[in-house]
């Protein structure tokens, strides 16, 4: 059978209450019905009481029993506490209770489990919608009122402290039941909203995200077709002419050669000033600490991770290409992070280590097997070009649901200018 979706705490609440029902019958029962002059015998009645409690314990307890009867579990978790609180009341009256204090008893008994209607309408309430709610307290009232009717006589002086105490507890108990299945309602719709919302923002933020990534590579695109694109077609023109007039016009040929020396000179100028505005902009604006701490803060929000975050301030004296090196090596380690881990919480670490400069990021998700991708996996590859550019060591730990973790250590001879 098909099981129903329970709302968050509400089988852990019922287990508990379970436990608590059948020690209070143990303990304070008894210790109460001295109090009241009742004596409630430790035999048969006793365990006849306990019968409903200790099956509910097992019932909440066992899986077995929540995946056998699916949708109906919790109906039939509340139909089992209420039978058990109305018969355990009736009989007391019927059994336990001497016929010239049943009167008395009855509005005590009322007042007793004025406290337990209020847990299982709210249990309810947990799970059900108002109209749920209302039948529920509408259907035990009127059966502790039919219950009870045999106990007291119309004329009894008590006759009418019992029909107040019963309107009352009525009232209570469908008032507060309803204001906090209403909470529980309001509570939802946000809880979905807020899931809409957040959604959403991922969507639009990848979108922002592979739109700037469009961008940068059309801005790369014209930056290589206006230099070294030009810069080339230019100088193949001009060796095509050389290779033209060399046996005819050796003169004129070593003046073109000349041209497209100096031709090629300028297209490489333009070219590592293209590569050189291509650096990253976050490290000319913020420097290294800010820059990687404002990544890794704006990849924790976006994939809603929990973040610890432990970036040392004062770096100074760094290679420009250490430093967009290991800014790198964390934007390509966080993007996997947002875009495969699935996981909970992230890890950024920037410190002196061992006489050199240490990068670590790493995540609770799912993980892969290294071995798996044999080194040839694009953005490994990439990271560890990176990292032996400028002499760095970079080591990739993981585990299937495991996380991972990505160290970048570079030493400190290769770190300072």
């Amino acid at each position: 059978m098909k099981q129903t979706m329970l709302e968050p705490g509400l089988l852990r609440l019922m287990r508990v209450l379970s436990i608590l029902h059948v020690a209070a019958i143990l303990i304070v029962r008894r210790s109460l019905g001295a109090r009241l002059g009742i004596e409630v015998p430790a035999g048969g009645t006793l365990l006849l009481s306990l019968a409903i409690p200790v099956f509910l314990v097992l019932f909440t307890w066992i899986p077995w029993w929540r995946q056998k009867v699916g949708r109906i579990f919790v109906p039939i978790t509340l139909a089992l506490v209420s039978i058990d609180v109305l018969s355990d009341k009736y009989l007391t009256l019927l059994w336990l209770v001497p016929p010239d204090q049943q009167e008395l008893e009855l509005v005590m008994l009322m007042v007793r489990i004025w406290f337990t209607f209020h847990i299982i309408t709210l249990l309810v309430a947990w799970q059900y919608s108002r109209v749920w709610i209302f039948l529920t307290t509408m259907i035990l009232s009127i059966a502790d009122l039919v219950l009870s009717l045999p106990f007291i006589r119309s004329d009894s002086p008590l006759y009418q402290l019992f029909l107040f105490l019963f309107a009352v507890r009525t009232q209570t108990v469908t008032i507060i039941a309803l204001g906090v299945g209403w909470l529980l309602t309001r509570q939802r719709e946000q809880n979905a909203a807020l899931a809409v919302a957040n959604r959403r923002l991922a969507q639009s933020a990848s979108t922002m995200e592979q739109l700037a990534a469009s961008q940068e590579r059309n801005r790369l695109a014209r930056e290589l077709h206006d230099t070294l694109a030009h810069s080339l077609s230019g100088v193949s023109v001009q060796l095509e002419a050389v290779q033209a007039l060399w046996e005819v016009n050796a003169k004129g040929a070593r003046q073109m050669l000349d041209q497209s020396l100096q031709s090629t000179r300028s297209g490489l100028t333009e070219v590592r000033r293209a590569l050189q505005s291509l650096r990253a902009s976050p490290l000319e604006d913020l420097g290294l600490t800010l820059a990687v701490s404002d990544l890794a803060e704006s990849v924790a929000a976006r994939a809603n991770l929990k973040l610890d975050l432990e970036v040392e301030n004062h770096w100074e004296n760094i290679r420009p290409e250490v430093e967009q090196c290991i800014y790198r090596v964390a934007q390509e380690a966080l993007t996997n992070i947002a875009r495969h881990a699935d996981a909970k919480s992230l890890r950024v670490a920037l410190m002196h280590e061992s006489g050199g400069l240490m990068l670590i990021v790493s995540d609770d998700g799912c993980g892969f097997d290294p071995a798996a991708v044999n080194g040839a996996h694009y953005g490994l590859k990439g990271l560890r070009e990176r990292a032996e550019m400028v002499g760095a060591a970079l080591r990739v730990e993981s585990e299937l649901q495991q996380g991972t973790t990505v160290r970048l250590i570079v030493p400190m001879a290769e770190v300072e200018k």
